[in-house]
């Protein structure tokens, strides 16, 4: 699933999420699996880029500094609801994705 999400360019956690939740794991556990997911994949990624010296650090503060507040509020947020709300979600964000997917994919 990942090798597949890099190749076309969109976040593991957009293909892990929904594929976990339609195998039966709990939605939870499922966002929790796709962070994870999701910080070994930019880790291993900074290093090439690092490595090549291609990192602007003051844009990556700009965009990472509210990139995770956003990840901050978005864990207090999906650990106060019920997970039925967190499914609604997901669905209703997966809708709302997939005309712009199918148009510019």
């Amino acid at each position: 699933m990942s090798a597949a999400s890099g190749l076309v360019g969109i976040g593991g956690p957009m293909l892990t999420v929904p594929l976990l939740v339609a195998l039966g794991a709990p939605v939870l556990e499922a966002l929790a699996a796709a962070q994870a997911q999701s910080v070994v994949i930019a880790t291993v990624g900074t290093f090439g880029y690092v490595a090549h010296g291609a990192v602007d650090w003051p844009l990556a503060a700009l965009v990472g500094a509210p990139e995770l507040a956003g990840v901050l509020l978005g864990w207090r947020i999906a650990h106060a609801l019920p997970a039925r709300h967190l499914k609604t979600a997901l669905v209703l964000t997966l809708l709302a994705l997939a005309p712009y997917l199918a148009l510019h994919g």
